[in-house]
């Protein structure tokens, strides 16, 4: 039986750490930072502190696929890029700037709004209703934990409305947003538009 157990221990060792759905963590280090981005290795430990004060943001945390990178630097809306580099705006206060890693570890744990590449005959009204649909619930998390750190609602204008309400009405909430405004809005990109735009370029 000790013989049994050891050769288990050696052989998850071997194949390294796991997600909570099995698949095997990718521990290849990210790539470096952007140019005018540097890598944030104590505020990263500080944010993932804060983010494991919460429900959601541990189990994001638990569930990453992959190492990622912290990156500060200036940036109106941080994003993901490469998959799993964080470009964070390290002008914001701590609280904000959790929250909004939340939203990037959202679609590094369930996918990118688009897939990266996009497949070689793409159906975009389907891709672009899916990343949308990605978009709200990313959005919707985010708004969830800015409350949840005390962050005042006045970066969305929907966030006073997915304050207000509970569970997937939170992510109705800003899909129904997201459609109407496919151009951008306060501090939300043009979502809808960008991403049809790249999916026709696809299909050319």
């Amino acid at each position: 039986m000790v013989l049994i157990v050891l050769g288990l221990i050696v052989a998850q060792v071997i194949r390294g750490p796991t997600t909570p759905g099995g698949a095997a963590f990718d521990d290849t280090p990210a790539p470096p930072c952007p140019a005018g981005f540097v890598e944030a290795v104590g505020e990263r430990a500080r944010v993932e502190e804060r983010l494991r004060s919460t429900d959601e943001g541990a189990a994001l945390l638990d569930a990453l696929p992959v190492n990622v990178r912290y990156c500060l630097g200036e940036i109106d809306n941080p994003v993901v890029s490469d998959g799993r580099l964080l470009v964070l705006d390290e002008r914001v206060e701590r609280p904000e700037r959790a929250a909004r890693v939340g939203h990037l570890l959202h679609h590094v744990v369930h996918g990118l709004p688009l897939p990266d590449p996009l497949p070689e005959h793409p159906d975009c009204e389907a891709l672009v209703e899916t990343a949308l649909d990605r978009e709200a619930e990313a959005y919707a998390l985010e708004a969830t934990l800015r409350a949840a750190f005390e962050v005042p609602p006045t970066r969305y204008e929907f966030e006073p409305e997915v304050r207000a309400a509970e569970g997937d009405a939170r992510v109705a909430i800003v899909r129904r947003y997201l459609a109407e405004h496919p151009d951008g809005a306060q501090n939300v990109d043009p979502l809808g538009t960008a991403y049809r735009q790249r999916c026709d370029d696809a299909s050319r």
